[in-house]
């Protein structure tokens, strides 16, 4: 079996609400679909769902960089071999995660459809069956984000993470409010994605750590390695890194440095296979691990869930949720688009990531010139 081709397709998708977090926000989002397709017809489905609030990659980058530079570097090579792929990959470009992550992705569903296996059986097998789920609510009024938190509570999700990073003042009213609505019981995770700075940030954190914090998830830019660990030991509750934390590398560094206590693996922005390295790098230092979101739709969503799924030290809930925010879904059955029952999501034992693109976005697709 080798790749016989590599295709793309661009979708947009509204949310229900925009969505905002401490470096901005959006009415929608573009996600960059990837089919990567074997020589006897069989297809493996990936999506990149980059932010530019967030990332450096836009889906406009993220097309160009699958089209002119991955797509030659996986044609005609065993889909099988992906460790070998992976050195292609990163010899073909520097960096540019979230492109190669959607062909990883893609890579895993094609397999698995060849295999007739799950992509946790290729990811190491099934450690859970379920898969907790916490529920993410992105900058808004007070009083908005309160009744967000208990009613998403009330479905049963077992923790909520509050986006901060915008205004002290106001994070620090915000999450006082959201902990006396949901009570001491409930989890409580707050977000500051890279918004606060090294000055102030200390100051305003342990203000926090009165409402009984799960973690403090990236209060710092990304590069401030230093800082990031100087808040790790003065704080009682663990940092969380999630924009430092890309690759395994990055992994390593923030071990060495003492820099998080939990990491944030979040397969749009790393893949299946360098998430398995990141795991187990954090695993071995004694790190734990969830699986967070880039908000997406139902193919990186299942990614997700599939390596929550199979691996050991994931023992956070995770926050795949991005197809709740959106109007609709690009999958057929929709099965993210209502609230998991009791909070848990269900891995599909069905080959590969399980899911099948709906007629009508799987006649987008287009193969470069």
């Amino acid at each position: 079996m080798k790749i016989a081709d590599v295709m793309t397709a661009v979708v947009s998708m509204p949310f229900h609400k925009e969505f905002h977090i401490s470096g901005g926000g959006t009415p929608l989002k573009t996600h960059v679909l990837v089919k990567v397709v074997s020589d006897d017809g069989v297809e493996g489905i990936g999506e990149a769902a980059p932010f530019t609030a967030y990332s450096e990659e836009s889906y406009g980058t993220v097309e160009h960089v699958i089209k002119e530079f991955l797509r030659p570097a996986v044609l005609g090579q065993d889909p099988m071999d992906q460790e070998m792929i992976e050195t292609h990959l990163d010899r073909a470009v520097r960096r540019n995660t979230f492109a190669k992550a959607a062909v990883d992705m893609a890579l895993f569903d094609l397999v698995g459809k060849a295999l007739g296996l799950p992509a946790y059986k290729l990811l190491g097998g099934l450690y859970r069956s379920r898969v907790p789920q916490a529920w993410s609510i992105g900058i808004a009024e007070i009083e908005e984000m309160v009744q967000e938190a208990v009613h998403y509570v009330e479905l049963g999700f077992h923790a909520v993470k509050i986006k901060i990073g915008r205004d002290p003042q106001k994070d620090l009213e915000c999450l006082a409010a959201v902990r006396e609505a949901i009570g001491p019981d409930v989890k409580l995770r707050v977000d500051a994605n890279q918004g606060y700075r090294a000055g102030e940030a200390l100051s305003i954190l342990k203000k926090m750590e009165k409402y009984d914090l799960e973690y403090i998830e990236q209060p710092l830019p990304r590069w401030d390695i230093e800082g990031t660990a100087a808040l790790a030991a003065a704080l009682d509750t663990p940092i969380l890194a999630d924009e430092s934390a890309v690759t395994p590398q990055d992994v390593v560094n923030l071990v060495r440095r003492r820099a998080a206590g939990v990491i944030n693996i979040k397969i749009a922005k790393s893949g299946l296979l360098k998430g398995k390295r990141m795991a187990a790098i954090a695993e071995a230092a004694g790190l734990a691990c969830m699986v967070g979101s880039m908000i997406e739709l139902g193919p990186g969503t299942a990614a997700g869930l599939h390596f929550a799924a199979a691996t050991r030290n994931v023992t956070h809930a995770s926050e795949l949720v991005g197809p709740l925010l959106f109007k609709d879904d690009i999958i057929e059955g929709k099965r993210f688009s209502q609230p998991p029952a009791g909070g848990y999501w269900e891995v599909s034992d069905e080959p590969g990531l399980g899911i099948t693109l709906a007629e009508e976005v799987d006649r987008l697709f287009t193969t470069p010139a």
